[in-house]
């Protein structure tokens, strides 16, 4: 009876030894590191998430904060998570992030951007005391879960490519500054022809023009076959020459001029002179 007992005792001391345990390990749980590829999990659940940088003072100076209110996630019934903006900003672009750190409470799909304390105490009555629900949700445009937003997302993976592809090249190959522009400008005007090139052939394609054919009528008419009839042509220089000879005919026979009539009448006066020295 006596081992029975000692057995039983043993036995509740090694379980209340293991809930402890467990719960200190889960009181120093580490926020879940969330990316490009599991970042939908958020949608889920209640969240709180963090989005820092390695290289952000202030960033530094909340882990310790934020690694506490993470161990409070179980008792809180909450995950508490963290983004990485220099290894996922596709989620930066997505959540719009603006400065670092930012926090994000997510509630089934709803965003709200916590713009209070930064202390441990804070984060726990935000969540203890549900006071999330007096922060208005992001706008509907806004929503990181939206279209719109992960195009976005697209945009900022797309611009970190082109900015580690042009520090590789001058940090690696010593590939000058302006020539990597050049070779960016170029590189921009022959994927924009492609584009353009790809996008005619796909209207072509999936657009073809109609073609509409001309009338029976039309098809046998053939302009060869026209009567030629010049009767509707007026010659109007028939009376043009009318006009003109009847305008000469109304004027009678033209008198000489007066030069000529002064020429004669000094030809008579001279041969009268020279009869009368004669």
């Amino acid at each position: 009876m006596i081992s029975i007992n000692c057995y039983l005792v043993s036995l509740l001391y090694l379980l209340h030894l293991l809930a402890n345990v467990s719960s200190q390990s889960y009181k120093t749980k580490e926020p879940i590191k969330i990316t490009d590829s599991n970042w939908t999990n958020v949608l889920e659940g209640e969240w709180m998430v963090e989005f820092m940088a390695p290289w952000c003072p202030a960033c530094k100076s909340f882990k310790d904060v934020w690694t506490e209110f993470a161990g409070w996630g179980y008792d809180l019934d909450i995950t508490v998570g963290v983004i990485d903006v220099t290894e996922n900003p596709g989620l930066s672009g997505r959540f719009l992030v603006t400065s670092l750190p930012t926090l994000y409470h997510v509630k089934d799909g709803n965003f709200r951007i916590y713009q209070g304390g930064r202390k441990t105490t804070d984060l726990i009555s935000l969540i203890d005391e549900k006071k999330w629900n007096a922060i208005e949700p992001v706008a509907w445009y806004r929503n990181p879960n939206s279209i719109q937003m992960g195009i976005l997302g697209n945009f900022f993976t797309a611009a970190m490519f082109i900015r580690g592809i042009y520090n590789t090249m001058t940090d690696v190959y010593g590939i000058p500054e302006w020539l990597c522009y050049v070779i960016f400008a170029i590189l921009t005007i022959i994927i924009g022809l492609i584009l353009g090139l790809l996008l005619v052939l796909c209207c072509d394609n999936f657009f073809p023009a109609k073609y509409i054919p001309l009338p029976p009528e039309r098809l046998a008419h053939k302009p060869k076959d026209d009567p030629t009839d010049d009767d509707d042509i007026i010659d109007d220089t028939v009376e043009q020459k009318q006009t003109k000879k009847t305008a000469l005919d109304s004027k009678g026979p033209s008198e000489p001029s007066g030069s000529a009539s002064q020429v004669a009448s000094d030809s008579e006066v001279r041969k009268r002179t020279q009869k009368a020295k004669a």
